[in-house]
């Protein structure tokens, strides 16, 4: 699965995944190879005309609950790109445009050594486990709430969703690193974690690959500090965070989307 970043739209779908193979980002992942589209605009209708049908019908129980990744709803063009360094693949870059031929060989050309450099960019981002701003070795001291302040928080078990206070904040794996630390928190076991034991943790389901646990906790991080920044996950030495708080956290599981 590929955590997704993106800039240009609105943050309703940030955090959002995509999984390998799935729709055109998925494929380019899988391939590993530049895909562009041109005039994709009857085929995006074709596919939401056949969502709305199932919806309606019913197999509807059988759809995963959709996250919308962010993007275009009248797209005509997309340019698809892999982010591939040393071999790996760190990403997908993904452009696309209302006018129908808006990209060409040229682009196609010029944005692939752009992505070349990202990629590595990317790569050498993984390799440092923990910011260079962690706090010294030691145990961090856990916070108590601020009297009044609520957050609720949701698990939807179906598509390992997480919700805060009716809001979608993030599904998948972050979705299950997230509840798993949540549960913790909340029973007042613990509040500090390591990258060691979430990596050993195969209840969680991490793919084999040592620099995507690293991603998805950068990548729930930013989403905690965008959806509700009085929930922090706060390094306390190199390969360890604490969860902070200063809300009064409840948590429940729903099996409806």
């Amino acid at each position: 699965e590929l955590a997704r970043r993106q800039g240009g739209y609105g943050r309703g779908g940030s955090g959002a995944e995509v999984g390998l193979g799935e729709g055109l980002i998925g494929a380019v992942a899988r391939s590993r190879k530049p895909l562009r589209v041109s005039h994709a605009g009857s085929d995006l209708r074709y596919g939401r005309a056949i969502r709305r049908g199932v919806e309606g019908s019913k197999e509807a129980d059988k759809l995963s609950r959709e996250i919308p990744l962010p993007g275009l709803h009248d797209a005509q063009s997309q340019l698809v790109l892999p982010l591939v360094a040393r071999e790996k693949l760190v990403g997908v870059l993904a452009l696309e445009s209302r006018d129908p031929l808006k990209f060409s060989d040229w682009h196609e050309a010029f944005l692939n050594v752009a992505a070349n450099q990202a990629a590595l960019a990317i790569a050498n981002l993984q390799e440092q486990e923990e910011p260079e701003d962690a706090r010294p070795a030691g145990e961090s001291q856990r916070l108590k709430p601020l009297a009044g302040r609520k957050r609720a928080f949701t698990f939807y078990p179906q598509d390992d969703a997480v919700f805060v206070d009716g809001q979608y904040l993030i599904r998948n794996l972050p979705g299950r690193i997230l509840w798993k630390i949540l549960r913790e928190f909340v029973s007042g076991k613990r509040h500090e974690f390591t990258n060691r034991e979430l990596r050993l943790d195969n209840a969680l389901g991490l793919p084999p690959l040592k620099d995507n646990l690293e991603s998805r906790l950068i990548l729930l991080r930013k989403r905690l500090e965008e959806k509700c920044p009085d929930v922090r996950m706060v390094p306390v030495r190199r390969g360890a965070f604490a969860l902070e708080s200063d809300s009064e956290l409840t948590l429940s599981e729903s099996a409806q989307p």
